[in-house]
């Protein structure tokens, strides 16, 4: 196995128990279990996250369309 296979897969292992471990926190802190609490940021966190950054895309896009029509 090449040097760079190996690094990506240790990235790839070290994230994913980074991930899980934050999660049987996450859980922890909320007292619920660790499926639960996956559900909640799968299901409602991400899309939460996604449709808030597209709003604010779609913001920053305004407002540089009212700057530039300022401008001439």
């Amino acid at each position: 196995m090449s040097a760079q296979v190996s690094l990506a897969a240790r990235f790839v292992h070290v994230a994913y128990w980074y991930c899980v471990d934050f999660m049987v926190n996450l859980a922890n802190l909320t007292h619920t279990s660790y499926h639960e609490a996956n559900t909640w940021v799968l299901l409602l966190g991400l899309p939460g996250l996604l449709t808030l950054l597209i709003g604010v895309r779609v913001w920053q896009r305004l407002a540089l369309r009212r700057g530039r029509a300022r401008l001439r």
